[in-house]
């Protein structure tokens, strides 16, 4: 991905990995007076959309994972969808 792409609030900047169920971009989150913010976004497949037990576990990853707060796991921002695609926001770690 060499532009980056409008994805509801968030701008996807690059593909950082793609698996089986999901695939994972170095998004930007924007606010007020210039706030920006690196995040990761988890958004499933297009092959996924339809699979509405993938779906409910996907939803219930973020559902659980946001209840967790340790300095080994990232951190849950949001979980949403964009047309068809349900996506999770988290937090970018690098390397």
């Amino acid at each position: 991905m060499k532009k980056p792409i409008p994805f509801g609030k968030y701008l996807l900047l690059e593909r950082i990995n793609v698996g089986g169920m999901a695939e994972v971009f170095l998004g930007k989150a924007f606010g007020v007076e210039g706030f920006e913010r690196l995040l990761a976004i988890k958004r499933i497949l297009p092959t996924m959309v339809e699979d509405t037990e993938f779906i409910e576990m996907f939803i219930d990853e973020a559902k659980i994972a946001v209840q967790l707060t340790h300095a080994n796991i990232a951190q849950i921002f949001d979980l949403g969808k964009v047309g068809d695609a349900y996506f999770i926001a988290l937090e970018f770690i690098h390397g």
